[in-house]
């Protein structure tokens, strides 16, 4: 009499690698989905980082910044006697952003860069749309802001004489110093955005027309930056979800992969500072 050997059918077989393989999928899956959250969890942890060395900068360096009482004709009586183009005219003197000439999605405009002068230290930054085009092309930098020929994301540096708020002449929008090489030590200049692997960079950077106490002659700043991850296809000129994937910057669609999108994170930091530091003729308390 023949034995018959047990084993299992052809459809058995398949059926339970069918099986093995949905479970494979899911695994793979949600290993995936894990990974993206924890891609996003990094980038927005290096974002939040990076922002508050930012705030805490800014308030270090404002805050001891000398008050000036031309600094802004704006005091905070409310006076009416102060007419637009000469907050303007001074509003000059200390802060200056620089507008694409190109036209971007939906033909809005977006800064690629500016300064930011305390009288005590300056502040030059590029937006990550001029940071892309340079990354493109290294040879030119006539977009940009420099210091002794390097490109910054954002820098701090010793600027008593506001040397980087200089302009062509006094009706000019223009500054001068786009390119700044005036008597700066390199030793003395701060990168306060590194190129590390979460590669941030600024995307706007605002700082309204400042208020001056009249009796004391203290200063208030107040303003706001954006600061997001280079990859990701990060669009802040849209309503909503600004990581879409893609980007139009200067005429030229910047497409994603997927894995830079995961990478993708924004925030909006606001700051507010008074400048008490001291002046040849007014001291911290308004005595003169």
């Amino acid at each position: 009499m023949k034995k018959h050997k047990k084993a299992f059918t052809v459809i058995e077989f398949l059926l339970a690698m069918t099986v093995l393989s949905v479970m494979l999928m899911g695994i793979v899956t949600l290993t995936m989905r894990i990974l993206e959250i924890y891609r996003k969890g990094l980038a927005l942890r290096a974002i939040n980082a990076t922002g508050r060395d930012i705030l805490n900068d800014l308030s270090r360096s404002v805050g001891g910044s000398p008050i000036v009482e031309n600094i802004n004709p704006v005091p905070s009586s409310g006076s009416n006697d102060i007419r637009w183009y000469d907050i303007k005219k001074v509003y000059r003197n200390y802060y200056n952003e620089k507008i694409s000439s190109s036209g971007v999605t939906n033909n809005k405009k977006v800064q690629i860069g500016g300064v930011f002068c305390t009288g005590s230290y300056s502040y030059v930054w590029n937006t990550a749309p001029a940071i892309e085009q340079y990354r493109k092309n290294p040879d030119n930098k006539n977009n940009l802001f420099t210091i002794e020929g390097k490109v910054y994301k954002l820098a701090r540096f010793p600027d008593t004489d506001r040397v980087a708020c200089e302009r062509i002449d006094a009706n000019s929008d223009d500054l001068k110093t786009t390119h700044i090489t005036n008597d700066i030590d390199s030793r003395d200049v701060v990168s306060l955005i590194s190129d590390d692997e979460s590669d941030l960079a600024l995307y706007d950077f605002v700082v309204l027309p400042a208020t001056q106490n009249a009796k004391t002659g203290q200063i208030f700043y107040s303003g706001s930056f954006i600061l997001a991850t280079m990859r990701g296809g990060v669009n802040v000129l849209t309503n909503g979800d600004y990581c879409t994937g893609t980007e139009q910057m200067y005429n030229s669609e910047v497409e994603a992969v997927d894995q830079d999108f995961n990478y993708c994170a924004v925030n909006k930091f606001n700051f507010a500072v008074r400048a008490t530091g001291e002046t040849s003729n007014v001291d911290q308390y308004g005595e003169r």
